[in-house]
């Protein structure tokens, strides 16, 4: 047994590979309450199984099953009603004014086997694993609240892109496997009909222990995920697929940065000038003087600086990693493609983790049209995507203001910035066209509190002259 590992290297090892580090962790599934429609077997109770067994035997007029049974009138129509709502008889009206009554197939069925089915919803709780894409099966007291995951210091595992799971999603043949693990013993199956809905969507974490291997002869990297005494390969080629070895860091495993990567799980490897850049900004580097040719440039953390345009990204993708208290974002429009799956997965982690986050934004014609010169203020699928996390989450401040210009970011009482850039609707990418964007990025903490007091009134209450 390795040290911190509850399982020998050689258990995990593959070939050219070796192990470079290692992390407890946890992987998200659903658990679904789920509405379905299923064919119950129910016994017939003596009274429409003798009317039955009656018409069976070529009683067909309702005179001769009253004979038979000795029912008082308003007993058999009664009876003869519930049978022919079930579809197990067909029950007619004569011209002479009796009504006679015939099986139906149903009705055959129901006599030679003493019950009949007949539908009805209930309520099953079933595992779904965004990775694997389908139902899966784990005992719940193995499973973990998140705030039992952070508590113990694991690693929740990001979902890189996995959408949580809707009807059409999972498939009957599961729901039709987990009905059979349901049953009691004795009890007879049940026939899946439908779906009816989900009801109710819960992420809980299977715990496990993530694995980071790296080549002996190169740069390649590899994540896997071990779990129940064993390496899952469908969750490893799953995360791979879904790009979640940049999220988790795997391409800095050679420069054996790993406490710091996977604390910031989020950023990949297109962000690192920004985080370097970002760093500098904020005081976390030093400068060094390389040469007689190179100025000495010493970072004072300064109160008050000036930042350009593609400055921009890297402290918005800081607010949403590092904020611990509080993130305020001020934009006048928010476009999806900035407001990607991977905004929306760090915005959710910091909701989960209890920070507040509040977003306002809208800029409006002088008629009230939800336009600003033919501009959208929102993009359907960034409103869907952030409506969704404020029904979700009490901490999350989602406001329409309708006549704002302004641009700023708020993040703890770390710093504020007032800009021309805007933060939800523009990617700022330094590979596209050059464009003219400046702020003010200030960490003087009256000022930034006095910023963040001033942009939330403005969300509370809007702006008026």
């Amino acid at each position: 047994m390795s040290a911190g590992l509850d399982f020998d290297i050689e258990q995990v090892s593959r070939p050219g590979f070796k192990l470079a580090h290692f992390k407890d962790a946890a992987l998200p599934v659903y658990q679904l309450t789920v509405k379905v429609l299923t064919l119950e077997k129910k016994p017939i109770n003596p009274i429409e199984e003798g009317c039955l067994r009656a018409i069976d035997a070529g009683l067909g007029r309702t005179s001769e099953i009253r004979e038979f049974l000795g029912l008082e009138d308003v007993v058999l129509t009664t009876v003869l009603a519930s049978l022919n709502s079930q579809e197990l008889i067909n029950y007619m009206g004569a011209s002479d004014g009796e009504a006679t009554a015939s099986l139906t197939l149903k009705g055959r069925a129901a006599v030679d086997l003493a019950h009949m089915s007949v539908p009805e919803e209930r309520i099953i709780k079933l595992m779904f694993d965004p990775f694997l894409k389908r139902v899966v099966f784990h005992q719940s007291g193995l499973l973990w609240k998140a705030k039992e995951v952070r508590s113990e210091g694991k690693m929740e595992v990001p979902l890189c892109g996995a959408k949580r799971p809707e009807i059409e999603d999972v498939l009957l043949e599961d729901i039709d496997a987990a009905l059979e693990r349901l049953r009691r013993p004795n009890e007879d199956s049940k026939e899946l009909l439908a779906i009816r809905r989900i009801e109710r969507r819960e992420m809980l974490f299977v715990p496990c222990t993530m694995l980071y291997f790296r080549s002996e002869t190169g740069n390649e990297t590899q994540v896997a995920f071990y779990l129940d005494n064993r390496i899952s390969v469908e969750h490893e080629n799953s995360f791979r697929d879904l790009g979640g070895m940049d999220e988790v860091g795997a391409k800095h495993v050679l420069a054996d940065q790993f406490s710091e990567v996977v604390n910031q799980a989020a950023l990949g490897q297109s962000e690192k000038s920004q985080l370097l850049h970002l760093q500098n900004l904020t005081g976390g580097i030093s400068t060094e003087v390389k040469s007689e040719d190179t100025l000495p440039t010493p970072v004072v953390n300064p109160t008050l600086k000036n930042i350009r345009c593609h400055e921009h990204p890297g402290l918005l993708e800081d607010a949403l990693i590092n904020s611990k208290e509080r993130l305020m974002i001020i934009s006048p429009w928010i476009r999806h493609q900035v407001v990607t799956d991977r905004f929306v997965r760090n915005l959710e982690t910091l909701l989960r983790n209890g920070i507040k986050v509040y977003i306002g934004y809208g800029l409006v014609d002088e008629d009230g049209k939800n336009k600003a010169g033919g501009k959208l203020a929102i993009t359907p699928k960034a409103d869907r995507d952030l409506k969704d996390l404020e029904k979700r989450f009490k901490n999350f401040t989602f406001t329409f203001i309708g006549n704002t210009h302004r641009k700023v970011l708020v993040s703890d009482s770390r710093y504020a910035i007032t800009t021309s850039f805007n933060w939800l609707s523009f990617k700022g990418d330094p590979r596209d066209k050059p464009r003219d964007e400046a702020g003010i990025y200030i960490t003087k903490s009256d000022y930034i509190d006095s910023t963040f007091t001033d942009c939330l009134d403005l969300i509370q209450r809007g702006y008026a002259h």
